[in-house]
């Protein structure tokens, strides 16, 4: 009998020893086979900061609006934003529009934004405003001129503040885990086309503008920036 258990014991050691050589084998395999695939991909996926960077095209086209003409904003472009370019147009009836577009990687919000650019605004003048299928955006005076800022994310509302900048990126999922450390993409999506969209108060002589002259040029800014974000949302930067 005791000979018999004796068997059984060194059997169902030997299977023991089996099944973890199996086993060992098994993680051997999948150690190979992932680091030979992480291998490819890394020698034939470009590196995310080699890539080509983006860049604005020369013309923007926007409904009601005639282009005149656009520059590089050399100054944005020394304050690490990745692209930056400034648009100029007229109206039918000789209005005359600015937009200056900024590509930026990491956190965008007012004032920090509006900073490169030389901008100030009063915190009393500052309006931050909300609609449904855009986002939130802030309309504010500076000098002789109206403003609306805002930024376009990858997805979902534009935004303003930093809170709502953070709150808005994607989650690190594992797919971008694994892009981050082959160096395809930042673990984060912190990109950003951060618009300011200005037009000339009707009279920049006046120190308080009057509560209708102000809602007009903001039904303005307002107008062109719905017509800018489509043209951004459905196109918006690949890299």
């Amino acid at each position: 009998m005791s000979q018999i258990v004796s068997r059984q014991k060194y059997k169902d050691k030997k299977s023991r020893i089996k099944i973890f050589k199996d086993f060992k084998v098994f993680c051997l395999i999948a150690v190979f086979t992932s680091t030979s695939i992480a291998i490819s991909i890394s020698i034939f996926t470009p590196n995310f900061k080699n890539r080509p960077k983006f860049q604005f095209p020369d013309q923007v086209s926007l409904t009601n609006w005639q282009f005149q003409s656009s520059n590089n904003l050399d100054n944005a472009l020394k304050n690490n934003a990745i692209a930056a370019r400034k648009y100029f147009y007229t109206s039918p009836t000789k209005d005359t529009l600015q937009i200056d577009a900024l590509y930026i990687d990491g956190i965008v919000s007012i004032p920090n934004s509006l900073a490169i650019l030389g901008l100030k605004y009063s915190s009393n003048s500052l309006n931050i405003r909300y609609l449904e299928s855009v986002g939130y955006y802030a309309l504010f005076v500076d000098q002789d001129r109206a403003y609306l800022s805002s930024c376009i994310n990858p997805y979902g509302d534009t935004t303003v503040t930093e809170d709502q900048f953070i709150n808005n990126r994607d989650n690190t999922t594992s797919n971008r885990i694994g892009s981050y450390l082959l160096g395809v993409t930042n673990l984060r999506n912190n990109r950003c086309l951060f618009t300011i969209i200005s037009i000339p108060l009707e009279n920049p002589k006046l120190v308080n503008q009057s509560t209708n002259s102000l809602a007009k040029m903001y039904q303005k800014l307002e107008s062109v920036w719905i017509n800018w974000h489509k043209n951004w949302h459905y196109d918006f930067p690949k890299s």
